[in-house]
């Protein structure tokens, strides 16, 4: 059976498989339905086909310079927090670890911890036996292996058991069969006859991402039996699983570590808070920050005038603040450039149209416009470019233009800022059991607590619609005396392993910072097309709370780690060149960047080598 058809109890050994298999066959009526083509599971806390259940665990041992970090990872839940009810038993597996691990509880840090009442002191050889606990008391309760530092930690959610109705869906997954490449789309349709807000998440057996949309979709490139799991949870011990046999046939195609940019694709976000720290009851300002960017060519009437135009674009959007940056290279030497704009048209749309204005009440004018301008040093180059505006850009900022030093009515480069943003929907979970939606919610947190608050963005319309999304969280600390109902968190998708909270100190009292922010990754090079068969890798990447180091970052080539990779840390900048030249056509890099707090950031950029 495929990893990813474990359920709470992994069958890793024949005894826990015969019981697993004759539980499935005892439940009868109590909440197994066998159809054509999936098989469910139903459970509810406290229910009789809920007691006693046991929740897996992994100590993950990351193979060699894939870029991941040690962690304790949950079999149910894909990240280190594991939310169950009073009754239910965590079991500690080291079968997915490649040396000792120590597995140690933690006193409680604040007033919304638990102490444990079988403290942990236990340590295992990689495939040693599972230490396993039963928990009767509710309560949040934090456990760490110190030999991996803050980087591997977990949390174990107990609520009360009681009458709790399981969340249900109604799961649509087709095609369940076909030749390769074959494209799954799979829907849930979750709900939840409580009123929680169900956690949906799709496995595709195929070892990619799990996504946490209700709506998903996969593309199976090689031939093989495979197995679609859809998980439902309801945060209060509830969980439905529901599984699809998919069959793909055929030769299969070429495997691309990463999918081609295309109108489906979706901005790098960040999950923002203001303030993230205070006392109960806390107003927060939440933002999205979307990151759109575009390479600079030349156009117009560029393309004879100065065919060596090039450069980089990138607009980031946030609650109140438009940060735009600009480089070119290839312009008239030593000209100030007076005419240089944000436009609301794609560039081969009317040359990029008119100028954006923030609100198209007020006329065209610096104050209501982005303008980006320079002046050329002796060899054509701008050097960085920043403009800020305190308001967040509209969808229809869609590029950004270069105009003639000599004659501003002429255009000589553009830039489309891509991923466009006019389809995108915000959704917020504040991990205080509420949600919201939009780029910018506010919301107050009323008791005192640590919350986790995940965005996710995806189109709301057009082709792509329901077709993937991206989410980013961040964390909020409310200080406070009376400690809040415990109320799991709503897991973060494809985020890094968090450090333990630190203790809440009493109001009044500035609390120390502490390092949430992964490394920030910037302009990446090259892109587009080059020239070189051995071009020069470059990108920024820098962390305001610790130093990185050179073995902090991992750069892959098509898939392959690449060996005498550089890191100026004064500069903050990655440097790398192959050492054999590379082949014609397109290949894509991945940088992967994690700090010593266990943050983890990562980048993909694309370009293709042209030799004619």
């Amino acid at each position: 059976m495929p990893r990813t058809a474990r359920s709470a109890v992994r069958p890793g050994h024949a005894l826990r498989a015969v019981l697993a298999a004759l539980a499935l066959v005892s439940a009868g009526l109590a909440g197994v339905v066998v159809a054509s083509s999936s098989t469910a599971l139903v459970t509810a806390a406290g229910t009789s086909a809920d007691v006693g259940r046991t929740w897996v665990v992994d100590a993950v041992d990351p193979l060699p310079n894939d870029g991941t970090l040690n962690r304790w990872e949950s079999a149910d839940t894909g990240t280190f927090v594991v939310t169950i009810a009073v009754g239910d038993t965590v079991e500690w597996q080291f079968d997915r670890a490649t040396q000792g691990h120590d597995l140690t509880s933690q006193p409680p840090a604040s007033t919304t911890e638990t102490s444990w009442s079988q403290p942990l002191a236990e340590y295992r050889d990689p495939g040693g036996q599972p230490v396993r606990r039963t928990f009767t008391e509710p309560g949040t309760y934090r456990y760490i292996c110190s030999m991996h530092g803050s980087s591997m930690s977990g949390l174990v959610i107990v609520v009360p058991a009681g009458d709790n109705a399981s969340p249900t869906a109604a799961p649509v997954v087709s095609p369940t069969s076909g030749e390769a490449p074959l494209v799954v789309h799979a829907t849930a349709n979750a709900a939840d006859p409580d009123g929680d807000v169900p956690t949906v998440s799709w496995d595709f057996g195929a070892g990619g991402p799990v996504a946490h949309t209700d709506h998903a979709m996969f593309e199976y490139r090689t031939p093989g039996q495979y197995v679609a799991r859809l998980r439902v949870s309801d945060g209060r011990g509830g969980l439905r699983v529901e599984e699809f046999p998919i069959t793909v046939t055929g030769e299969g195609g070429p495997t691309d570590p990463e999918p081609p940019p295309g109108d489906g694709a979706l901005p790098t976000i960040d999950a923002l808070a203001a303030p993230a720290r205070g006392a109960a009851p806390l107003a927060v300002a939440f933002s999205t920050q979307v990151t759109t960017r575009g390479a600079l060519h030349a156009y117009s009437v560029g393309l004879e005038a100065y065919p060596a135009l090039t450069g980089e674009a990138v607009m980031v959007r946030s609650r109140g603040r438009t940060h735009t940056s600009l480089q070119v290279s290839g312009t008239k030497p030593g000209a100030r450039h007076a005419a240089v704009h944000v436009h609301e048209r794609a560039c081969a749309d009317e040359l990029g149209g008119a100028h954006f204005r923030f609100d198209t009440d007020q006329p065209f004018a610096e104050p209501n416009e982005i303008w980006p301008l320079f002046t050329s040093d002796a060899a054509g180059a701008s050097g960085l470019v920043e403009v800020t505006k305190p308001l967040r850009a509209g969808p229809s900022a869609v590029s950004l233009v270069v105009h003639d030093p000599d004659n501003a009515a002429r255009r000589i480069g553009c830039a489309d800022l891509a991923p466009g943003t006019a389809d995108l929907t915000y959704s917020w979970s504040f991990g205080d059991g509420t949600t919201g939606t939009g780029a910018d919610p506010d919301h107050t947190y009323a008791a005192p607590g640590t919350y986790t608050a995940t965005v996710t963005v995806g189109h709301g319309s057009g082709a792509h619609s329901g077709h993937g999304s991206v989410s980013d969280s961040v964390q909020v600390v409310v200080a406070g005396d009376v400690p809040p109902t415990v109320t799991p968190p709503v897991p973060p998708v494809a985020t890094p392993p968090v450090p333990p909270v630190p203790p809440v100190p009493p109001v009044g009292v500035t609390p120390p910072v502490v390092d949430a922010a992964g490394p920030r990754i910037t302009r990446p090079t090259p892109r587009g097309t080059v020239r070189s068969a051995r071009p020069t890798v470059r990108v920024r990447v820098l962390d305001r709370e610790s130093q990185l180091r050179r073995r902090d970052l991992v750069l892959r080539l098509d898939g392959r780690p690449v060996a005498g990779l550089a890191y100026d840390a004064a500069r903050h900048v990655v440097r790398w060149r192959p050492a054999r030249a590379l082949a014609p056509g397109r290949h894509v890099l991945r940088l992967v960047a994690h700090d010593r707090a266990g943050n983890r950031s990562t980048a993909t950029w694309r370009f293709v080598v042209r030799l004619r």
